[in-house]
């Protein structure tokens, strides 16, 4: 029989001060410039407890940097939709979607004034695409797998309604919402096996040319807000 003692010593803190981070792409077109198009995905991870650190590679570097690419191609090509885009990166998710409804209350713009909203969430990680709140925005998911089937598809028929994460705020203001996510994504979330290594890269790519597609098909006036189911 043995025992064993352990001593931990360690600081907490209840609260403390982090931020969204976002940038606009003005519309082109004199109307429709005061509508707008976001496209988020959420920045944080869980951390590291101790000397173990969780790199959230997949949960979600991968859906921040496919926020940051969909942008660079806007910019790079010097395309001007016709809609205005909302480019933003959500702090806080892990602790409870908090950068997602503290932007969701506090919108620079009426929430009606916001056609879409697209989500991107762990989608490096898996075998097909899944579009999630296909249930709750129907014509806005049909788009999505319109633009795939023509193209990768690769996308499954399974969807849900509600909104889901960070996409979860903006639907329960009235805002149509899609959330893009890799199928069998979860196997490494909030792991310390979350790597760039396990990525599944070309995944990846199919889901952040799909995201693309629609926001520039739907920037460009071709989807007209419907009502959330």
């Amino acid at each position: 029989q043995a025992s064993a003692g352990l001593s931990i010593k360690a600081e907490y803190y209840s609260s403390a001060e982090t931020m969204n981070v976002w940038g606009l792409l003005k519309g082109s077109d004199p109307v429709l410039k005061n509508e707008y198009i976001i496209i988020g995905a959420h920045l944080d991870h869980v951390g590291k407890q101790g000397d173990v650190i969780f790199p959230g590679a997949n949960d979600n570097a991968s859906g921040s940097a496919a926020v940051l690419e969909i942008a660079k191609t806007f910019a790079v090509n010097k395309l001007y939709p016709k809609r205005s885009i909302i480019f933003v990166l959500f702090a806080s998710e892990e602790q409870g979607l908090y950068g997602a409804q503290h932007m969701a209350d506090n919108l620079p713009v009426m929430p009606g004034q916001v056609t879409a909203m697209l989500n991107l969430d762990c989608i490096a990680f898996g075998d097909s695409i899944q579009v999630g709140n296909g249930k709750s925005a129907p014509q806005l998911w049909k788009i999505a797998r319109d633009i795939d089937a023509g193209n990768e598809n690769y996308m499954v028929e399974a969807t849900w309604r509600g909104g889901g994460a960070d996409a979860g705020p903006f639907h329960d203001k009235g805002i149509p919402a899609i959330y893009f996510a890799s199928t069998n994504s979860y196997k490494y979330i909030h792991t310390i096996y979350d790597t760039p290594e396990s990525l599944n890269y070309e995944l990846m790519r199919k889901i952040t040319r799909l995201a693309f597609q629609i926001a520039s098909g739907i920037a460009d006036g071709n989807y007209v807000r419907e009502v959330v189911k």
